[in-house]
């Protein structure tokens, strides 16, 4: 596939109502999103109480690599499906077995690194877990091809739907299997429910199924497209998670170390929570979207200039809150038990802004088709965040209390001062103005910089109410004194959301 952008005016005719089904993609899935966050919330807090610190640290022990080797995941095929337009059944099926293969191939070699990592850490109980654990790279494919179609199509609704029953249904397995005291099996019991509940109901809601494979040679593109995009997936999961497998290797042998890689996992997970709650939908919108319009740079522009400026408008706050609320709403969630998570997860969260537009970035590019350079920006990526990994250690040594706490600081910093740049890369190849879409995501930032100096002077004196009112009160004080800075913000969000739904008493999707 050719990877330079194209932005001829002259090609395929633009769908007129992209807009109005971009917005009603993006809205219905974002709400899906914040319902799902409060079941998945409400799950985690029943957890916290159920399980030890100690079976969360055993879990994200393997988790990283668990991720890592996922990375490979669909090979970018699912990317590519929703990418190619006039996409054939015969290619369609071959992108789908090529998925199959891959998931097995990525469970043989989980099951084969569980003894390694065991022996290594001296931790028999990592065997169990990590061979059970490895058949969720074979199901994660499983559904990849029937999602990427159905989201080509913006059935959004639909898939929204299926996200939140899986939610619910292997939340409560594992609340239950908690309660039976099962320790860190409820959380796998968790990951498998999830899992095939969306297996299943992707498998309903996109009546596609695999026929007959087409020729290498009509796949070659398709597969050409999607190794670069690997190859950037790769590299993003590296950098994101080689601070966790460094404590895994640093920590692992003891019981005192997987507790205290379970503050950090558990600390990094609710700060990427918020990420994945908007990220998730503006990037199933965006892809389509922004594959639409790629060869009429003018509607190309202004896609990208809105999406960013959306996830600005609703993460810039979550930034500076998180870091003013992270140690009491770990308290809140589990207890005095995870305070020091708590102070992990504040000192992370300036990151939720940047690592949320570095995520959308990939999508991106991979409509522009530029995923070789991608690739590129990803590797330099996780360079930069090896590094601060290094510096880390190479400053206060391997103890878990100083490691964590050093590692929360030095990655945060990294990632807020390489986001920018990284921006302006993607944002040049994409063949996009870099000031024209730099500009609408200021606003945002100086509001939230002014309401966390209200929430702060307001909330300074903390002593006199539990710790669930005054997180109730430094919330409702922000969302108020964000309302106030940044209401032109807030009211271009709210028009974006709200319109265009129908036409001529007709949905138009779905």
């Amino acid at each position: 596939m050719n990877d330079a952008p194209s932005h001829e005016s002259g090609s395929s005719p633009l769908d007129p109502h992209l807009y109005e089904k971009t917005q009603r993609a993006t809205r219905l899935t974002m709400l899906g999103q914040i319902a799902g966050q409060v079941i998945s919330l409400v799950v985690l807090a029943e957890l916290y109480r159920m399980v030890d610190p100690v079976e969360f640290g055993l879990l994200g022990m393997f988790m990283p690599i668990t991720l890592l080797v996922r990375s490979f995941g669909s090979l970018g095929m699912d990317i590519a499906t929703v990418q190619k337009r006039g996409l054939t059944n015969e290619q369609a099926t071959s992108l789908f077995w090529y998925q199959i293969i891959t998931g097995v191939v990525l469970t043989i070699i989980l099951a084969g690194l569980a003894p390694v990592l065991a022996s290594f850490f001296d931790a028999k109980r990592l065997l169990p877990l990590g061979i059970v654990m490895s058949g969720t790279a074979l199901l994660y494919n499983s559904y990849s091809q029937h999602k990427s179609l159905a989201e080509k199509k913006l059935y959004f609704g639909r898939l929204t739907l299926v996200r939140l029953l899986s939610l619910l249904i292997s939340g409560g397995l594992a609340i239950g299997a908690a309660w039976y005291e099962f320790g860190v099996w409820a959380l796998v019991i968790q990951q498998y429910a999830e899992l095939i509940v969306l297996n299943i109901g992707f498998w309903m809601i996109e009546p596609w199924r695999p026929g007959k494979m087409a020729p290498f040679s009509e796949v070659k593109h398709l597969l050409h497209f999607s190794g670069f995009y690997t190859l950037s997936g790769l590299f993003f999961a590296l950098g994101q998670n080689f601070d966790k497998i460094m404590l895994s290797f640093l920590m692992g042998s003891t019981q005192h170390g997987h507790e205290w890689i379970g503050y950090y996992t558990q600390a990094y997970n609710q700060m990427i929570r918020p990420v994945y709650l908007l990220t998730s939908p503006v990037t199933s919108a965006m892809l389509p979207a922004l594959s639409h319009a790629k060869k009429h740079l003018e509607v190309f522009t202004q896609l990208t200039a809105g999406f960013y400026r959306m996830v600005g408008i609703m993460l810039a706050p979550c930034s500076v809150g998180m870091f003013l609320v992270g140690e009491r709403l770990m308290m809140v969630l589990g207890g005095d038990e995870w305070m020091e998570s708590g102070e992990l997860l504040a000192l992370m969260g300036p990151m939720i802004l940047a690592q949320s537009w570095i995520n959308i970035s990939g999508t991106l590019m991979s409509a522009a088709g530029r995923t070789g350079m991608l690739a590129i920006g990803a590797l330099g990526n996780m360079i930069v965040l090896a590094v601060a990994c290094a510096v880390s250690y190479w400053r206060v040594g391997s103890d878990p209390t100083d490691l964590t706490l050093e590692l929360a600081i030095v990655v945060t910093i990294a990632t807020v001062l390489m986001s920018g740049p990284y921006l302006a890369f993607c944002f040049h190849f994409a063949g996009l103005s870099v000031r024209r879409v730099f500009l609408p995501m200021f606003p945002a930032i100086g509001a939230s910089l002014l309401m966390g100096v209200v929430v702060w002077l307001v909330t300074a004196t903390d002593d006199f109410f539990p710790e669930v009112v005054m997180l109730t009160m430094q919330v409702g004080v922000g969302v108020i004194a964000y309302s106030v800075f940044a209401m032109r913000e807030v009211r271009w969000l709210w028009k974006q959301l709200r319109g265009g739904i129908e036409e001529d008493g007709h949905t138009l999707v779905e």
